[in-house]
């Protein structure tokens, strides 16, 4: 451990470079893309921690020559600031690479602004990183903001964005649509991380979690004597009631579409296969449970009859998935070692029907969405049946969930028929023109929720001018 104040010093000095390279490199990331607000919001926030920092070593240098018996003190403080930026560090390059060029900014804009109508989330925010895994992932955000409030007692001008989560993106995946919506299955781990540790407790979370350790002390009497175990089926069981969560959770704001896209990447990993399909693992729950509860929670909604004309490989595997009967479910602890299907039937039988209440306290009603769909779909696959950004016949714009859901039941459906229309008849089998087609029906799609966002936005402006000049 170095000791004396020219060893302090080179530590400061090297914590110094580090904070002004992040606060420069910040700066000339914004200046030269373009970011949603939550990762704008993220940058402004280290920013302005760097240029605390900065002041911050300059004050510690100070107090060190006048006061030498501080030195460990200082040289703590030090330390605490170095752990910290470690953490913030992990985010930032992922957070500048998603730039507005990079990621589908439209959904995330959707994401967002429905994330406000959940229960308790309102003013949240949601910063994208893109990933060089294969793989969708919510940063859990809690340690981050603990050690951020210890840092904030030296550098009270630099407050962290409250209610502010990170998802990773594949980069494969960044400019992509359909695929994409498996971002709101992390907005819900996001979601259940803040009710989960809000202040006071959420009484359903708290419910929920005690509901779960009742029934495994009451089933596993032997393991609730072994407290190690114990923890261990209580952390299985936490980790199979969050990934319940999240798949409700991302039905209930954006519909079906959010299965189809499921099943697109769970074909991609290689977990659709017979075997793989009724594997309960310590992390995640067996896919075709999972799909069992999304056709539940479709079919509870209205979504199931909406969608019943949609005739597509997709709908079928998830209703062969979801048919799959529960005497099937295996858990097994690793790829050799099964492990004990009573931990199973506790999840099934006394938590998930706790984790379906909470959803639909917290999350608002589908009914609308499901309404608007049916309406609106025609004119909207009308839309892309020639080559068209959708669009209403009349003035109002129609609504993000039913362009979603509409074009991706048209992807799964009636693609070729556009291929046909505008492609000779030679290129119609070919892999590349299908998938530049998906492209551009992707981009219509992405217009189309773009537009329907600021025409909602000029109505809302237009109504509040409006009363202001009546009260005028």
């Amino acid at each position: 451990m170095p000791t004396g104040l020219a060893n302090l010093l080179h530590d400061a000095a090297v914590l110094h470079r580090f904070v002004d390279f992040i606060e420069e490199y910040c700066r000339q990331q914004e200046r030269s893309q373009r970011y949603a607000d939550a990762s704008g919001l993220f940058f402004k926030y280290v920013e302005k921690l760097a240029l605390g920092v900065k002041h911050e070593l300059t004050r510690e240098m100070r107090r060190a020559n006048r006061f030498p018996n501080r030195l460990p003190l200082l040289r703590s403080n030090i330390r605490t600031l170095k752990n910290y930026l470690r953490l913030l560090h992990a985010l930032i390059k992922p957070a500048t690479d998603a730039h507005t060029l990079t990621i589908p900014a439209p959904l995330i804009d959707l994401a967002s602004q429905q994330l406000q109508l959940v229960r308790g989330m309102q003013n949240s925010k949601i910063v994208i990183l893109l990933t060089s895994e294969f793989m969708y992932f919510q940063r859990p955000h809690t340690d981050i903001k603990d050690q951020a409030q210890i840092v904030k007692t030296f550098i009270p001008n630099a407050s962290f964005p409250r209610k502010l989560g990170f998802i990773e993106v594949p980069y494969s995946q960044g400019p992509s649509f359909f695929m994409n919506l498996a971002i709101y299955h992390e907005i819900g781990h996001f979601v259940y991380e803040e009710l989960s540790n809000s202040d006071p407790p959420h009484a359903d979370v708290a419910a929920l979690r005690s509901a779960i350790a009742r029934s495994l002390r009451g089933t596993f009497r032997k393991v609730s004597k072994n407290p190690q175990a114990f923890a261990v089926a209580e952390k299985i069981i936490e980790y199979w009631t969050q990934e319940t969560f999240c798949d409700l959770f991302a039905i209930r704001l954006v519909g079906p579409a959010f299965s189809f896209a499921f099943i697109e990447m769970l074909g991609m990993l290689g977990l659709l296969a017979e075997q793989a399909s009724v594997k309960f693992n310590p992390t995640h729950p067996a896919p075709a449970f999972r799909f069992a509860e999304h056709v539940r929670m479709l079919r509870d909604d209205s979504w199931w009859e909406a969608i019943e004309n949609v005739d597509s490989d997709q709908k079928k595997i998830l209703e062969e998935l979801a048919n799959v009967p529960r005497s099937k479910y295996k858990f097994y602890l690793d790829e050799k070692r099964p492990g004990t299907e009573k931990l199973v039937n506790v999840f099934l039988d006394v938590v998930v029907p706790r984790i379906r209440k909470l959803i639909r306290v917290v999350t608002p009603a589908s009914s609308a969405s499901v309404y608007r769909f049916n309406k609106q779909r025609r004119s909207i696959e009308d839309c892309l049946r020639v080559g068209v950004v959708p669009h209403s016949r009349n003035s109002a714009a129609p609504d993000p969930v039913s362009i979603i859901n509409s074009a991706f039941c048209f992807y799964l459906t009636s693609l070729p028929e556009v291929i046909k229309r505008f492609e000779p008849p030679n290129k119609q089998n070919d892999v590349a023109v299908h998938s530049l087609w998906t492209k551009r029906l992707e981009m219509w799609t992405m217009k189309a929720i773009e537009d329907s966002q600021n025409q909602e936005r000029f109505r809302k402006s237009k109504s509040l001018w409006s009363s202001l000049e009546k009260k005028s």
